[in-house]
């Protein structure tokens, strides 16, 4: 007997990530990609950086596992901030790590409370945990902030007779 589930796909992962970005009044920008592409997606086209783009949420993927029934999605979340804002006052490097660490609480709780997980056998974050580690003067314009490691797991049915076929 088949188990019905909903599934939730890699891309709506992705736009669930991008909804909360956008929708959240600390985030200036959303990406996806390669840690090297973080600092590259919001430069100008002189090579210069647009510093209203921080706060920035970035995406890394970070793999997909199967096992008998189950599917893991892991991400690396960075929530960073830039050590200095555009008129070149220094800002704290204690504090942006704390509102950093607070947006990143605000995504586990969006997550959590999603539409889309509601019905479906989704988990969050194995055994209830989700490790970051603090970075500061990273990248090429200095920023301060986290990156978190994030599981998303859902129960999947690998049956033969739901395979699309033509």
């Amino acid at each position: 007997m088949a188990i019905k589930t909903n599934h939730i796909t890699y891309l709506q992962m992705i736009n669930i990530f991008e909804v909360f970005a956008d929708e959240h009044y600390e985030i200036n920008h959303f990406g996806n990609g390669d840690f090297w592409e973080v600092v590259e997606n919001i430069k100008l086209g002189d090579g210069s950086f647009d510093y209203t783009n921080y706060p920035l949420l970035w995406v890394v993927d970070a793999g997909a596992t199967f096992t008998d029934g189950e599917l893991d999605y892991s991400f690396q979340i960075i929530v960073c901030d830039i050590q200095f804002d555009k008129d070149g006052e220094a800002l704290y490097e204690n504090q942006i790590k704390s509102n950093m660490l607070l947006v990143y609480q605000d995504l586990l709780a969006y997550i959590k409370i999603n539409p889309v997980f509601k019905g479906s056998s989704v988990r969050i974050f194995e055994g209830g945990t989700s490790n970051g580690q603090s970075f500061t003067e990273r990248f090429s314009d200095n920023l301060v902030g986290w990156v978190f490691d994030l599981t998303i797991r859902q129960a999947i049915n690998l049956n033969i007779c739901e395979i699309p076929k033509s």
